[in-house]
């Protein structure tokens, strides 16, 4: 099946419901106003579908918070420090591993939200570089002025940790094996994967399905599919895009 006509069936399957499919746009590793980014969020602003930018604060730049402030509906989280790897040579790349001095962590955290609040739009959600993080670390994370969480995968149940509240991601757009686009088919079958369990209360029904994009590493065929997606996501009723905001403190 035409991998957009099966989107628009899953849409149709919870307009069917009476229900409303809520998604939400995580944009990692922004530092600066590129063109990539500017291209970013003028796709965002035509289509009236709010971005979270991820941004690694050690090495913002004057010129991201201003292209921020032209976007009202761009949002700022805390995408880690340095979007360093810190884990041992035989593990998988890490910034906030089992690994580290805790108090260097939690100095890192401080510093990332200070700057990051500083930033228009910016919010006290962190997003774990890699999608991973050492766990023992989110009940510190209150500690550091952050109130959540983003990795990847379908949250569970509970909450993280108190005062912590998890939204993540779960479509990778990205082909990191071969580089640019993974492809229609794969990129709509993981937004169809977290639909139909959400719908089918599988994973948390609660959980926006959310779009993991990389401006910096975009193909052509990358930027199509995302306009494509938000264009067919925004025509049909039973789908709305949330803000950061609303993602993490419905």
């Amino acid at each position: 099946m035409d991998p957009w006509q099966a989107l628009h069936d899953e849409l149709d399957a919870w307009s069917r419901d009476g229900r409303t499919a809520t998604l939400w746009w995580r944009d990692d590793d922004a530092t600066r106003a590129t063109p990539a980014l500017r291209r970013l969020l003028g796709l965002s602003s035509d289509t009236g579908t709010p971005v979270a930018l991820a941004v690694i604060p050690r090495d913002i730049d004057g010129t991201l918070g201003a292209a921020i402030g032209e976007h009202p509906q761009a949002a700022a989280l805390q995408h880690g420090w340095a979007h360093a790897n810190h884990a041992p040579s035989d593990q998988r790349q890490e910034e906030y591993g089992p690994d580290r001095p805790r108090a260097a962590i939690m100095a890192e955290l401080a510093e990332g939200w200070r700057r990051i609040s500083q930033l228009p739009g910016g919010l006290p959600a962190f997003v774990a570089p890699w999608n991973r993080m050492d766990d023992d670390l989110l009940p510190d994370l209150p500690s550091a002025g952050l109130a959540a969480v983003s990795t990847l995968g379908p949250r569970g149940t509970a909450e993280p940790a108190p005062g912590v509240r998890r939204t993540n991601v779960h479509v990778d757009i990205m082909d990191w094996q071969g580089g640019g686009f993974a492809g229609d088919g794969r990129a709509i079958e993981q937004v169809l994967d977290h639909l139909a369990t959400r719908r089918c209360r599988d994973v948390d029904p609660d959980e926006p399905t959310g779009l993991m994009t990389h401006h910096g590493y975009h193909d052509e065929a990358c930027w199509r599919f995302i306009e494509e997606l938000l264009r067919a996501t925004c025509a049909h009723p039973a789908a709305r895009w949330v803000t950061a905001r609303e993602a993490f403190w419905p």
